[in-house]
């Protein structure tokens, strides 16, 4: 633990010193809860009445940096995030998980669906202190590193520009084998964003 708590603190610095973008984009700090299911992430659009909540909770807080410059797609602008997670689970899965996405977010000039200012995509590295109990269980194997992904909509507070709420979805896997055998595990995330 001592180690990675070692490689979490060099990220989050790198996170910290690397320049801000230009722009409206500012850095932002996030807290969340969620909860693991016994679910697909495909289950969640398919199948939401058959979601399965286990007893695994989870709380997290990230740090996200703007990458670059972003640019104009006909859906709205597109803008490159780096976030860095620190994850703690509690219940059966009782771990400690490290995530570094690099995410796309859609910045639409109106809300989609009249309510959500934008909607996001990241991927990257995921790093447990130990093989994840539940991952286990749900595949026979579970491995401390995995890819991350999370798919997010994001509403900004109408009364205060430096404040938001999100949901997303929150997935480790194997990447289809991609980097050795283990099980997934998927979660439904509520958060709050502010920006400084």
């Amino acid at each position: 633990m001592m180690r990675a708590g070692w490689r979490a603190a060099a990220v989050l610095a790198l996170v910290l010193l690397a320049p801000a973008a230009s722009g409206e984009e500012r850095r932002s700090y996030s807290l969340f809860t969620g909860i693991l299911t016994d679910n697909t992430w495909e289950d969640y659009f398919l199948t939401p009445w058959e979601t399965d909540p286990q007893d695994p909770g989870f709380l997290g807080v990230a740090l996200t940096q703007p990458l670059g410059r972003g640019f104009e797609t006909r859906f709205g602008e597109i803008r490159w995030e780096v976030e860095f997670q620190i994850v703690r689970h509690t219940g059966v899965q009782s771990n400690w998980e490290f995530n570094l996405p690099v995410t796309a977010r859609l910045v639409p000039e109106e809300p989609l669906l009249g309510l959500f200012d934008t909607a996001a995509f990241g991927i990257g590295p995921s790093l447990a202190d130990k093989p994840p109990a539940l991952e286990k269980m749900r595949g026979g194997e579970a491995q401390k590193a995995q890819v991350y992904w999370f798919a997010e909509v994001e509403h900004r507070s109408r009364s205060r520009d430096c404040c938001s709420l999100f949901a997303r979805i929150h997935h480790r896997s194997d990447a289809y084998g991609a980097i050795g055998e283990g099980g997934s595990s998927n979660g439904l995330v509520l958060g709050l964003r502010s920006s400084f």
